[in-house]
């Protein structure tokens, strides 16, 4: 019975440090931004879906152009276009204590949109690292 033990001890031991020498990866978690309780925070895919898929309230928001929505987007999204007059106007409409899971098709406008909302006093914002061009490589898409 000790002989069973033992190698199931170290196999669980081995899987623990992978799982731990796996949390200190840089694509788990670029930029993470916490000051005066606003959670502001660059995720891979894999940490984007799980949040998504866990979060018991949040909005997914897609600040691609409308054209850019309608060949595909991650289900549930709203869409506000970051290029719109009235961009800022259209994130003031929404709450601030609701977290926000926004994304772009390379992350470059959805990191301006989670920089913009900070500012603005969001308390959670998630941007997905890579946009769209690195979900559709490893998640569904709607059209």
């Amino acid at each position: 019975m000790r002989a069973k033990t033992i190698p199931s001890v170290l196999i669980v031991l081995l899987l623990w440090g992978g799982a731990v020498s796996c949390q200190s990866k840089p694509e788990a978690s670029v930029e993470v931004t916490q000051s005066e309780g606003v959670v502001n925070v660059d995720v891979n895919v894999a940490a984007f879906a799980a949040l998504i898929d866990t979060a018991e309230t949040g909005l997914i928001l897609d600040v691609r152009t409308d054209r850019e929505f309608a060949m595909g987007h991650i289900r549930g999204a709203a869409q506000i276009d970051f290029y719109r007059n009235d961009f800022r106007e259209e994130l003031a409409k929404l709450d601030p204590n609701v977290p926000v899971y926004v994304y772009c098709r390379s992350g470059n406008r959805s990191g301006q949109a989670a920089k913009m909302m900070k500012s603005m006093g969001f308390k959670t914002v998630y941007n997905l690292e890579g946009g769209m061009g690195a979900w559709v490589r490893q998640q569904p898409v709607e059209k």
